[in-house]
């Protein structure tokens, strides 16, 4: 229970005495404290000083090292010849614009001629230019000594206090030249040391004469100084650098006293107009501290947290309601009753009762102890108890405060989340799909599952995914967006869908990749990869296989129109034979004229042209070869096939008729395969006309453009057409409307056509007879 508060104490005369001894307590204090802080501000500055000179000094060296090593490396590349001048200009001009104190670094001779510049820009020096002076000296010691150095300080050309690190290269036993670079001290200083360093210290530097070369300002500052000396260590150059602090304030030393007496005066005059209100607010107070005893035993009574307090050896002293209702005793109950407690189970004793023990010795875990209790009914419970120390208004502990929560709901919500967690693993490791997560910020895999570790390691958990997923990644020109910028609206989002082999094993995956909120808010990518090789594979069979067909299909058609190019070839043939019977005959009785022999041998000659040609398209559409898709033109590509399809048009008394527009844009495809498609829909065309008479047979070849994009090509026939049941299996395999067909042809054609990313379907006419279409690409204007 709830200690009340203390009865009202007696007035204290001694406390009117109280600003007096404040007063005198006071002034001592303060003029200690003056001395004290005027030794320590001396001394804080000097420390100041001294970390800041140190922290100067090597920050200043580890620049010039820097720059050393940087020549180091182009001198090791060149005596190699592994450094051309592009990439020479590339390094160098990124390195001096990343250290602007780097004026800029050239190449010279061993006569110190320069040859190469970086940056271009620059104006320091030019290719060309001939070191002379100190600068030549240097580069002579430098590679005399075969080692680095920094050259003396000269002017550059804004007048400005400069020198070369010089770093010489030898190639075998022989010296080809140097690398130098032009650094100026001014602007060292300005880019090594921040703003703030030299708006607090004066800097100078000196050189091994103690003489100055360069300041940052040209104020010196008064005697009242604090100040310091860094020697810098360069090759064959020792440097100094002067470092005077600053200081200001002062002026208010000769104020303190007369500022000491106005703050003891204004403590003692509100000391003295507090000590006069202390009696009217005692009243007040006490008031106060009885409403605010009596909110906190209201909030105590009002709680959902059960609170227990037990002494030092663990008798109860308070419970407050909401502890008596989890329990369902009384608070008369409860009170003064000492371990072991009465809603304590009978199996629990032993664990509670440790528990009580170590939480009495002081070392209850910060995380409370979790156990099982039982209400005054026998109904046992799960709650969460934690310990805290009970402290008197003295400071010294009294007893053991207890705060005790009902987690049997909690806990058994978090035993289902368990399982369904369980679940949820054991059904993503029994995927064949690889599945992980990872942190789109840092890379980190979160998460997974078993064919994930199959595939890339049992380690993954917790690298990098860009390193663990390399060989099998999309790049990052492939995603869809950049994922690292995608605002919290805009998930889940898709970033790739696609195949990609495996560079290292050589497997074929199916990735699918994308952005989800996780479960603690972050961004992450969820990518499910699927092993796609097998079909792949069976993807490939089933390419050669469709070849083949195609083959055997243009085979099937030839042999089909066989004995009609057997006709076609023997008119040339028999026209070549009369010409040449002709022309021996008349060369034999002498009786011949030279213009009528010429004439006679080349109507000869444009016979056996024509029968090459022949025999030339019969090669051209019976040969294997793969696709190749080239811009041509659709006129062109009808001629030549149409002069396949004459031969049996010719034969059947069929008229074709081409109605294409001119100037229709040139199409890209694989000249031999549309002219398969196209001579397969003319002499399925011309078989459906047989039974037709001869006035109408009559097989159209319409052109027109669907859009910017693709061109659509019509053949259209008159002959008995097609039922609906035809028209929906038309384009199967192995179905056919005609007694000797073999059903593949139109397959062939469908699968031909959307190689090319066109379609083909059929249509019946209103006036007789069927059209098949199809479209085919354009030639785009870049291509």
């Amino acid at each position: 229970m709830f200690i009340r508060p203390p009865p009202a104490t007696p007035k204290q005369t001694w406390l009117w005495l109280a600003p007096y001894v404040a007063i005198g307590v006071f002034a001592v204090a303060m003029l200690i404290i003056t001395a004290l802080l005027q030794w320590r501000e001396l001394d804080t500055a000097r420390s100041a000083l001294e970390g800041d000179m140190h922290w100067a000094e090597r920050t200043i060296e580890s620049r010039l090292h820097a720059h050393i090593d940087f020549l180091g490396e182009l001198g090791r590349e060149q005596e190699f010849k592994q450094l051309t001048y592009e990439s020479f200009q590339v390094r160098a001009a990124r390195y001096v614009r990343d250290a602007p104190e780097i004026a800029a670094i050239i190449w010279v001779d061993t006569d110190g001629k320069v040859e190469w510049v970086a940056p271009n820009e620059s104006n320091a020096t030019f290719v060309g230019e001939q070191l002379t002076g100190q600068r030549l000296s240097a580069l002579r010691e430098a590679l005399r000594i075969r080692r680095e150095l920094v050259s003396p300080d000269y002017p550059d050309a804004y007048q400005r206090p400069a020198h070369d690190i010089i770093f010489p290269v030898q190639r075998g036993s022989a010296d080809i030249g140097a690398f130098i670079a032009v650094q100026s001290l001014e602007t060292l200083l300005r880019s090594t040391l921040p703003a703030v360093f030299t708006a607090r210290y004066s800097l100078t530097i000196v050189d091994t004469e103690n003489r100055e070369v360069f300041s940052n300002s040209s104020i010196k500052p008064t005697d009242r100084k604090v100040s310091g000396a860094i020697s810098l260590d360069l090759p064959n150059n020792r440097l100094g650098l002067n470092i005077i602090a600053y200081r200001g304030g002062g002026a208010w030393l000769p104020l303190l006293p007369a500022a000491l007496i106005i703050i003891l005066t204004v403590i003692a005059t509100i000391t003295l107009i507090q000590l006069r209100r202390h009696a009217q607010h005692r009243a007040r107070t006490e008031e106060q501290l009885r409403a605010a005893y009596a909110f906190r035993q209201a909030m105590s009574e009002s709680m959902v947290t059960g609170l227990r307090a037990i002494d030092l050896k663990g008798r109860i002293t308070f419970v407050n309601s909401s502890f008596c209702r989890m329990t369902g005793f009384d608070e008369s109950e409860l009170v003064g009753i000492a371990p072991p407690y009465p809603y304590w189970p009978p199996e629990e004793f032993d664990q509670l009762q440790h528990n009580i023990d170590q939480a009495l010795a002081g070392e209850a875990p910060a995380r409370g102890f979790e156990m099982r209790i039982m209400r005054k009914n026998g109904e046992r419970f799960d709650v969460r108890l934690y310990f805290s120390p009970l402290i008197d208004t003295k400071g010294a502990q009294i007893g053991w405060m207890a705060s005790m929560n009902d987690i049997t709901e909690p806990k058994r919500i978090r035993v289902e989340l368990e399982r369904a967690h369980e679940r949820f693993v054991t059904v993503i490791d029994g995927l064949d799909a690889a599945v992980h997560v990872a942190d789109v910020q840092t890379g980190e895999i979160l998460f997974a599952n078993r064919a994930f570790q199959n595939i890339f390691g049992f380690d993954s958990v917790g690298r990098d995914s860009a390193m663990v997923t390399a060989p099998c990644r999309a790049p990052p020109e492939a995603l869809h967006c950049d994922p690292t910028v995608l605002r919290a609206e805009e998930l889940p989002c898709e970033l790739f869908d696609g195949e990609i082999q495996h560079t290292l094993s050589g497997h074929w995956y199916h990735l699918h990749e994308r952005a989800i909120r996780w479960v603690d808010g972050r961004t992450v990518r969820v990518q499910i990869t699927a092993d796609i090789t097998d079909r792949k594979h069976i993807d490939e069979v089933n390419l050669q296989q469709q070849k083949r067909l195609e083959q055997t299909s243009r085979l099937i058609t030839m042999g089909e129109m066989a004995s009609s190019l057997a006709h076609e070839l023997n008119q040339p043939l028999s026209a070549i034979a009369n010409y040449c019977a002709g022309c021996v005959k008349r060369m034999q009785a002498g009786n011949y004229k030279f213009d009528d022999l010429l004439a006679a041998m080349q109507k000869a000659a444009e016979q056996a042209e024509r029968a090459g040609k022949i025999i030339r398209r019969m090669r051209d559409m019976v040969k294997k070869s793969d696709p190749v898709r080239l811009p041509i033109s659709l006129e062109e590509l009808v001629d030549e096939t149409r002069a396949f399809a004459d031969i049996e048009a010719q034969r059947t008394g069929t008229q074709i008729v081409v109605d294409i527009p001119e100037n229709l844009p040139r199409i890209v495809v694989d000249h031999i395969m549309i002219e398969q498609v196209l001579l397969n829909l003319l002499k399925n065309g011309i078989e459906a006309m047989n039974d037709v008479p001869f006035e109408r047979r009559r097989l159209t070849i319409q052109a027109k453009p669907v859009d910017e994009r693709m061109l659509e090509i019509s053949v259209a026939d008159q002959g008995h057409g097609l039922n609906e049941d035809d028209i929906e299996k038309i384009f199967a395999p192995f179905y056919t409307t005609k007694p000797e067909g073999m059903g593949i042809g139109l397959a062939i054609c469908r699968s031909i056509i959307e190689f090319h990313q066109g379609r083909l379907w059929v249509e019946p006419r209103r006036e007789g007879g069927t059209v098949f279409r199809f479209t085919v690409p354009i030639e785009e204007e870049d291509e």
